[in-house]
């Protein structure tokens, strides 16, 4: 995907011509190639993360008098760690190419440890606050784990047809399922329920332990539900289910 970034972009610079857009990528677009096409392409503001050649810019921020440094604060990550962490600026030219570009530096480390140990991020000439830069560019993780969430939660990582056309409609029924799961969830569902996952939703939602009966000539379905789930169960049939209803005589003779 990323050997066809510097046409795409091209190709489809015309969707973000004049109106503001941010463009934000993983270590897989930071070849000199890609960041050069990047800062051709017109965006307002882009960052790519740069892990994958790290010698050069590390030596330079290691070099780096201590004024150039953001002051120290303290971070806590998600594990429950708490790092020190500082931020600066730099620029680097990839060896055998011409393209210089700014990287935002953020280096942190442990109370118990010694060393710095650092993380670069290639951006755009017309922001200079690394700070402001990295925590921009940390909201793509929060992006991509909404990602994650519908493609493990619906177990949609392989398309189920050779037909492209087939392989679009099967994303969008799950693309409105899980709309409408979600939508369930906030609406509906109390405090607690909100951290529920779309596997757990599923489980909850969708795959009841139900046992099919005729009833006055009808075919109804009984649900186990728990004690606890009555009075929401209840609420949610008198604001959606009656609400709705259309009465339908049961047929004579």
């Amino acid at each position: 995907m990323s050997g066809a970034r510097p046409a795409l972009l091209q190709t489809h610079r015309p969707l973000w011509k004049d109106r503001a857009c941010d463009f934000l990528a993983d270590s897989g677009s930071s070849r000199a190639e890609y960041l050069q096409a990047i800062e051709q392409a017109g965006f307002t503001h882009w960052s790519v993360s740069y892990n994958q050649w790290t010698s050069g810019p590390e030596r330079t921020a290691a070099a780096l008098a201590e004024n150039f440094w953001s002051a120290a604060q303290k971070t806590r990550w998600r594990d429950g760690a708490e790092v020190t962490e500082q931020h600066a600026g730099i620029r680097h030219t990839v060896a055998g190419s011409e393209f210089a570009f700014p990287l935002a530096v953020a280096r942190w480390k442990k109370d118990d440890e010694m060393f710095w140990r650092h993380a670069f991020v290639a951006h755009d000439p017309r922001r200079a606050d690394a700070g402001a830069i990295m925590a921009r560019h940390r909201l793509k993780g929060g992006k991509e784990q909404l990602f994650k969430e519908v493609l493990r939660g619906l177990d949609l990582h392989h398309p189920p047809c050779e037909s492209l056309v087939a392989n679009r409609m099967f994303y969008a029924i799950a693309a409105l399922a899980y709309n409408l799961m979600k939508a369930v969830q906030l609406l509906c569902l109390p405090d607690q329920c909100q951290s529920w996952t779309v596997p757990t939703l599923l489980k909850q939602m969708v795959r009841l332990p139900a046992t099919l009966v005729r009833h006055a000539r009808r075919l109804v379905a009984r649900v186990e539900v728990a004690a606890s789930w009555l009075d929401w169960w209840r609420s949610w049939e008198a604001r959606w289910w009656r609400a709705g209803a259309v009465a339908t005589p049961a047929p004579s003779g």
